[in-house]
């Protein structure tokens, strides 16, 4: 039986803890009536009890071209919201409603039987189709501006801007690689929430305020983009060819005027790409087997090392067959007995380029490629997907390897790599970086990052810069690229016709080619280097003087005269036309 004395002592302890308890009480209604920090706190609690945000994307930064064309902007676009405890539309507002948002039936009656007071029934439609729908006058539905994405261009660079999806979010190329860059801060509509904490979309203006996010200056120029475009579309369809891209560039900064590849998208439309294949963007990521458009750097390092002088004469075998090992042989389609090493080049030999290859050595020819920035991951592209080129190492070359490997087979490469090891001849020896983004601005115009053109190296000697020019030139007046002369501008370049592997036979194909050609204008102050690849042409022959050399030559008249470059070429009449 407990005694007295404790049950004094539990009613004293009760006591004292029921008096605390009331003392901190007391404090806190004072501190949160006196306080006005606290008066906020209890204002936020209420607000978060009765109040929800709808998020809305924000504009994004725009795209611009390096003159300042937009290429990328962010529109305001309608999207539609409902309020599921009104939103009851008839047979015929339903019938009306699919037929304008491309919608299905169960979709609409979904949304009208949802147990809250929000929901989106479509985002982001035309305003046409806004307007009609508003006609219907339907109670519970509500109209909400967003920000969304509209490309001037179309499909132009497509695979290189990218596009985004419906929360404004990038899926691919710059939109995808710069995404963060330019987000902008979302605004926000403020909603009411019932005793459930559903949302009521209430008509209200109050909205937080958005933030732009940073534009993109690119080195693109939008008309040279549009000309590439129009002419590889051209090539394409004369020679029935699967798949194919051109890139232009500044030999003397690496800045890329135009990407075009095709197949291509329309990013306007994103919802109707149904063949993702569409969004390569082939110049950057596929790697190809690139024929003799790699000849010329062979040659340029036999003449840095002395082992042959353009005017050396070479046996080409007159029967166009030599051999290499015991059970291996290499071919030139139109062979001749003997040329110099000048015509090596503007007959495009596969012999006489393997005996001056072996006469340099497969360990300097491995240099070689190295050092004009083969299957070297040193881009400042930037963009995702970008690919580098492949070469084993020279020890473990065969000598039909080796052979192979001297004429541009037997190695991978990318695009950005041929026109990058070219503008090496044409600015007189330097490598320089390709690059895509040239700056990063805030929405008011200040710049936030500049990307400089980074030059490498010197790679070869002016004297040899200066002789591959005199003989490329010669190529394409007298040799295999003759389609690629222009009556405007002084031409140089080389074609390339590679044998792709068959993926069933696992070896080369007899009817599937890479058509390429690979150049630079006017000759001796060049403005611009491009390069051209059809893939698989279906007409014979397969070769790339008959293909790409005409859309190099139309991309190079038109983008020129288009600068205002002054003619170089003389008439008969000894005029500069």
């Amino acid at each position: 039986m407990i005694n007295r004395k404790t049950t004094r002592r539990r009613i004293y302890i009760t006591q004292c803890f029921f008096f605390v308890t009331f003392f901190f009480l007391c404090i806190r209604a004072i501190f949160i009536q006196i306080f006005p920090s606290s008066e906020k706190l209890l204002k936020n609690i209420a607000t978060q009890q009765y109040q929800s945000n709808i998020k809305l994307s924000a504009y994004r930064g725009t795209i611009y071209d390096h003159r300042h064309m937009p290429l990328a902007i962010s529109i305001k676009t309608p999207s539609i919201a409902v309020n599921p405890k009104v939103f009851n539309p008839n047979s015929h507002q339903i019938a009306v409603l699919q037929k304008i948002l491309g919608t299905s039936k169960k979709r609409i009656l979904t949304a009208s039987k949802k147990n809250n007071y929000f929901a989106w029934l479509k985002r982001k439609i035309p305003h046409q189709a806004s307007a009609k729908i508003k006609k219907l006058d339907i109670k519970g539905m509500h109209f909400l501006l967003e920000p969304a994405r509209y490309y001037p261009g179309g499909s132009a660079a497509s695979q290189v801007i990218g596009y985004v999806g419906t929360d404004n979010f990038g899926l691919l190329g710059l939109e995808q690689k710069y995404d963060k860059t330019l987000q902008g801060a979302s605004s926000k509509i403020i909603s009411l929430k019932d005793a459930h904490g559903q949302q009521i979309l209430m008509d209200s203006n109050l909205a937080t305020p958005e933030q732009t996010g940073h534009n993109l200056i690119l080195t693109l120029d939008k008309v040279i983009q549009e000309i590439t475009e129009d002419a590889l579309k051209r090539g394409l369809n004369k020679s029935a060819a699967k798949k194919g891209f051109a890139i232009v560039m500044d030999p003397h900064t690496g800045r890329i005027l135009a990407i075009a590849n095709h197949p291509s998208f329309n990013p306007n439309n994103p919802s109707s790409l149904n063949n993702f294949d569409h969004t390569r963007n082939l110049a950057v990521s596929e790697r190809f087997e690139p024929g003799s458009v790699m000849k010329p750097f062979i040659i340029a390092q036999a003449f840095e090392h002395r082992t042959t002088s353009p005017f050396d004469i070479h046996n080409c075998e007159k029967n166009g067959r030599y051999k290499v090992s015991p059970r291996n042989f290499i071919h030139d389609d139109h062979p001749k007995e003997f040329l110099t090493t000048e015509e090596v080049l503007i007959n495009s030999s596969n012999i006489c380029t393997f005996k001056i290859a072996e006469v340099l050595g497969a360990d300097k020819v491995f240099a070689s490629l190295k050092i004009f920035g083969f299957s070297n991951p040193d881009l400042q592209l930037n963009l995702p997907g970008v690919s580098f080129g492949s070469v084993s190492h020279w020890k473990s070359w065969s000598p039909i390897r080796f052979a192979n490997i001297s004429f541009g087979q037997g190695l991978l490469t990318t695009g950005v790599e041929i026109v990058k090891a070219y503008s090496v001849i044409a600015n007189g020896g330097h490598l320089v970086n390709p690059y895509l983004v040239e700056r990063i601005e805030t929405a008011t115009g200040e710049t936030l990052k500049d990307f400089s053109p980074i030059i490498k190296r010197n790679v070869i000697s002016k004297e040899t810069s200066a002789q591959l020019k005199v003989i490329l030139k010669k190529v394409v007046q007298l040799g295999t690229a003759k389609r690629a002369r222009s009556s405007l501008y002084s031409t140089a370049g080389k074609t390339g016709t590679a044998e792709k592997i068959d993926p069933k036979t696992k070896a080369y194909s007899q009817t599937k080619r890479i058509a390429s050609f690979a150049g630079f204008s006017p000759v001796q102050d060049p403005h611009l280097v491009a390069y051209v690849l059809l893939d698989e042409p279906g007409k014979k022959p397969y070769y790339g003087g008959l293909w790409a050399a005409p859309v190099f030559r139309e991309i190079i008249e038109k983008s020129m005269r288009y600068l205002n470059v002054k003619s170089d070429v003389i008439d008969k009449r000894n005029r500069i036309l």
